[in-house]
């Protein structure tokens, strides 16, 4: 069996996941910080030149004269011809405040006081720009924290990898390499204490157990196959001698019906046993069935036998075939054997294929596909559905089945979606 291989590295998708994570927060709380600390500049910065314009206009309400600026880096325009015309193109419209670059670290805020003074403040503010000034230097803080908190991301995902992830990769590995083996399974972090040491535990028992239903599933194939078909083949043989110990037509007859269905069911088991038999493919179910029909001598050959087939031209379903064959195998023995009279009606309606026969009685449902549901006064279609339940199981298929007004009917849904996709 060949190993498989995974298509991703979990351990790299974890590194890269943290260091992602970690960088993204870096850079987010790092925004947040610089944008908080422009922010606060700037309010103080407006908060100064408040307080400057209000001291100038009340004196001009007090006096009717403009002061002078207290503070050196702000500077007064009492009129637009002394104001700089870059100034008035800045404060131009209705702005009555306004910012203003000049080459270098020259930086002006503006304020145009009230309408009844006529005056322009002008504060030059570079060189308490603090943020600005010192970008150079604070550009390290970040960077060096990006650098610490990647390094310490990488540490812990390293440190969770291989406390976690790693244990649980060798884990699979050696559960991958053993799996051919037919010796008990032994995981070497079986040991542990913690969930990877439960989780290896539980895999063992489990694997342990697989491996003994294999080992049954194999001895009773081999069983199956040797001794019920040699003993079917003898007794095939002594049939074949019959006519010569004085068993009649009727008597021979029977026995080739029950050592047909005997085969047949042999080979029903064997299927169900099989692996390969599970695995689906699409098929058309209408030859099959007439295929069937065909094969069934006492349906085919009976005089009075009332066979009613409505089938579209093609029934395109999904399944294994050979198990399809056997469970219509099951089905019309039943039909066969158990109906009141010789009449059987197959239909096709609305995705559903349905089987109907005529019964002496109505009878419950309920536990007509139970193992050993064998009732000495049974009649119809469903007696001894058990093991036509397990084949609708490995179909895939559904089923159901009700009976009134003196007729049986199973109605079998097979599976179309594995076609459609």
């Amino acid at each position: 069996m060949q190993a498989e291989t995974p298509r991703s590295n979990l351990q790299r998708k974890v590194f890269t996941l943290f260091g992602g994570f970690t960088l993204l927060l870096c850079l987010i709380y790092s925004g947040i910080g610089l944008l908080t600390a422009y922010v606060i500049e700037d309010q103080l910065l407006d908060n100064l030149i408040n307080q400057e314009a209000l001291y100038i206009e009340q004196s001009f309400r007090n006096d009717g004269t403009l002061p002078s600026p207290r503070l050196p880096m702000f500077t007064l325009y009492t009129s637009p011809v002394d104001t700089p015309p870059e100034f008035l193109s800045a404060l131009a419209g209705e702005q009555r405040r306004a910012e203003y670059f000049v080459a270098g670290q020259q930086h002006f805020h503006l304020r145009e006081l009230s309408p009844g003074t006529g005056a322009i403040l002008a504060a030059e503010v570079g060189d308490l720009l603090t943020v600005s000034s010192q970008s150079d230097r604070l550009i390290w803080l970040p960077l060096a924290a990006f650098l610490l908190t990647t390094t310490l991301a990488l540490w812990l995902a390293y440190r969770l990898v291989t406390s976690a992830i790693r244990p649980i990769l060798n884990l699979a590995r050696e559960v991958e390499l053993q799996a051919t083996s037919q010796s008990p399974l032994a995981l070497s972090t079986s040991s542990r204490h913690d969930e990877i040491g439960f989780l290896a535990r539980t895999l063992q028992r489990n694997v342990h157990e697989l491996q003994q239903a294999r080992q049954r599933e194999a001895e009773f194939t081999h069983d199956v196959s040797h001794e019920l078909r040699t003993n079917l083949a003898i007794a095939s043989n002594t049939l074949a001698l019959a006519r010569d110990q004085g068993l009649d037509v009727a008597e021979v007859r029977a026995l080739n019906d029950i050592l047909a269905t005997m085969n047949r069911t042999v080979g029903t088991l064997l299927a169900l046993a099989r692996s390969e038999s599970f695995e689906h493919s699409s098929f058309d179910l209408r030859p099959l069935v007439e295929e069937r029909l065909l094969a069934r001598r006492e349906i085919i050959m009976h005089p009075d036998f009332q066979l009613e087939v409505r089938l579209p031209d093609t029934i395109p379903v999904a399944g294994h075939p050979h198990l399809a064959a056997s469970l219509l195998d099951i089905l019309f023995d039943n039909a066969n054997q158990h109906a009141s009279q010789p009449a059987l009606a197959i239909r096709y309606k609305d995705g559903a294929l349905i089987f109907e026969n005529p019964v002496l009685k109505d009878f419950s449902t309920d536990s007509l596909f139970d193992a050993g549901a064998r009732g000495p006064d049974s009649e119809g279609f469903g007696q001894g559905l058990y093991l036509a339940s397990r084949i609708f199981a490995a179909l895939g298929w559904r089923f159901s089945a009700t009976c009134e007004n003196g007729r049986f009917s199973l109605t079998v849904i097979p599976d179309l979606e594995s076609i459609a996709q």
